[in-house]
């Protein structure tokens, strides 16, 4: 059974993810977030007398969804939990009317991919996870334009591990204080990331200057440094070069094309 959880719930669902990610699971961090956004469905799975798994459900309109967080507690893991809470999250996005679902996953994450490909859902794109500790900086001038007029950008664009489908109109109204970066050639968007507020996340760039495109990265990282930053991150597509982003300190988890863009029509759902 799954319904949704309460801020009551917090303490067990601290317990069932403290040992997930070697104990550096970002639920906590987002709990009562998603508890109190009237636009997920942040659901408990509830079964041998407890609850024993997590699930998220974001909309970004009535009709697409985003789906993220599943946890099932490792002590009840390997007993087919997971994809029994995995149906039970679909039929409630049929219950919704919603027809287009999304969610990432990490490459190495077999069991999910598995088992959403089960269901009905296909690999769409695969993006590099790069993040950039922000150390003193060499003194180094930019001048860049600056602007919250934000064009509509008609391409996924990402926020930490999330990515708003390039569908969803009005995009970067989903992202924290976001704002236009630009040299006069190259352009990006840059927002606050959800989770951590040291950290800032480059969440769509546009290359039309590949001569300067590594001066560019530079200055966006002064940009975070002048503004008490003291994290850079981004999701790069894989047909984007990375040797700019690389040459200026970021770096991939274990490897590049680590993330995994998933998609279903929720008319063909097999559940």
């Amino acid at each position: 059974m799954i319904k949704l959880l309460k801020k009551s719930d917090r303490s067990r669902v601290e317990e069932i993810v403290k040992t997930i990610w070697e104990g550096d699971d970002y639920i906590p961090l987002v709990f009562d977030k998603w508890v109190d956004d009237p636009f997920c469905y942040f659901m408990g799975f509830w079964s041998e007398g407890g609850l024993i798994g997590i699930d998220n459900l974001r909309l970004f309109s009535d009709k697409v969804g985003w789906m993220e967080g599943m946890r099932i507690d490792p002590a009840f893991q390997g007993r087919g939990y997971g994809k029994e809470l995995g149906k039970e999250m679909l039929q409630l996005t049929r219950d919704l009317g919603l027809e287009r679902l999304y969610f990432a996953t990490y490459f190495d994450n077999t069991a999910s991919i598995k088992m959403n490909e089960a269901f009905g859902f296909e690999r769409i794109a695969v993006f590099t996870n790069l993040e950039k500790e922000i150390d003193e900086l060499t003194p180094f001038s930019f001048n860049l334009l600056e602007s919250d007029e934000i064009p509509e950008i008609d391409d996924h664009i990402s926020e930490d591990w999330s990515f708003i489908p390039k569908e969803v109109p009005d995009k970067t109204s989903f992202l924290i204080h976001p704002v236009q970066l630009s040299d006069g050639a190259n352009w990006a968007v840059l927002s606050i990331n959800s989770k951590f507020n040291d950290c800032l996340d480059i969440n769509f760039i546009e290359m039309e200057d590949r001569e300067s495109i590594e001066v560019f990265v530079k200055e966006l990282v002064c940009y975070a440094k002048v503004r008490g930053f003291g994290r850079m991150h981004t999701m790069a597509s894989e047909d984007f070069d990375l040797e700019p982003f690389l040459l200026n300190g970021f770096k991939p988890f274990e490897r590049t094309k680590d993330v995994f863009l998933y998609y279903a029509d929720g008319s063909t759902l097999q559940i």
